[in-house]
């Protein structure tokens, strides 16, 4: 018996070469619509880079916002801090000013106390001469009229002038 492996040998070239097309066609087939899914996943990708450069965007302009309101607020708080240094120096003058009235008042007391001490202690020697010399002297016979002179009295000045002789 004789075989024909050409023949057996075509046909399996041949179905093979038919699975190929087959194959070939169906991918033909598919690549619109692989080409149709790229192009959307290309167009979602274009439309993604769009969004992050958008919110960038608005990211950068959100902080030059913000960038702006803190200086703001920074001054604003500035101003307020000035202001408060301002009515604290206005008030620190005033209470300087009342210091000084009251120290003045106070040095002024104190001469005024210092003066009348003065004068107490100058009446208080007077008053011990006077009666040192009035120890030293009797009542005359005239009676106690000519008992006290002015020169008994250091510095006193005659409350009766001319009433009682000298």
């Amino acid at each position: 018996m004789v075989t024909n492996n050409y023949t057996d040998s075509s046909f399996q070239i041949v179905e093979d070469h038919n699975e190929v097309s087959a194959e070939r066609n169906s991918l033909k087939d598919q690549k619109p619509v692989g080409e149709r899914e790229i192009n959307g996943f290309e167009y979602q990708i274009r439309s993604k880079d769009e969004d992050i450069r958008r919110l960038e965007y608005e990211h950068e302009l959100a902080m030059k916002d913000i960038r702006r309101l803190e200086h703001e607020l920074a001054i604003k708080d500035t101003r307020r801090l000035e202001h408060e240094l301002a009515m604290k120096d206005e008030e620190m003058r005033r209470l300087k000013s009342q210091l000084d009235v009251v120290e003045k008042e106070f040095v002024s007391l104190r001469i005024a106390i210092w003066s009348a001490c003065n004068d107490l202690s100058s009446a208080v020697v007077t008053a011990d001469d006077a009666l040192d010399q009035l120890k030293d002297k009797s009542p005359s016979k005239n009676g106690i009229e000519h008992f006290f002179t002015e020169k008994d009295l250091y510095g006193a000045v005659s409350s009766a002038q001319g009433a009682y002789p000298c």
